[in-house]
């Protein structure tokens, strides 16, 4: 698969468990679980995790690439670089306008 698109469907998959709206309460959810958990404990870091774009994009890209190696995840990963792409138009064209 085009080293492109996984590096778009990556930030995508990224954006999406680190910022959307959409995962928002299954971050609170994760947040609450490790609320009071020691620094640095087990439970600690899985929410820095989620809440981390450069820690989750390690994740991320791991498992995009192996999505891509199945032939029901391409899909998956294709649509994901849509979306990025798309987001990145959008962007570009916020800024264009202002």
């Amino acid at each position: 698969m085009n080293p492109v698109t996984l590096a778009l469907a990556t930030q995508r998959l990224t954006q999406l468990i680190t910022e959307d709206e959409l995962m928002r309460p299954v971050r609170e959810s994760i947040n609450d679980w490790a609320a009071g958990a020691e620094e640095f404990s087990f439970r600690d870091r899985v929410a820095v995790l989620a809440s981390c774009p450069a820690c989750m994009s390690v994740w991320a890209a791991a498992g995009i690439l192996i999505a891509s190696r199945f032939k029901v995840g391409r899909p998956l990963v294709r649509i994901l670089a849509g979306s990025g792409i798309a987001l990145l138009l959008t962007a570009a064209k916020d800024r264009t306008t202002r």
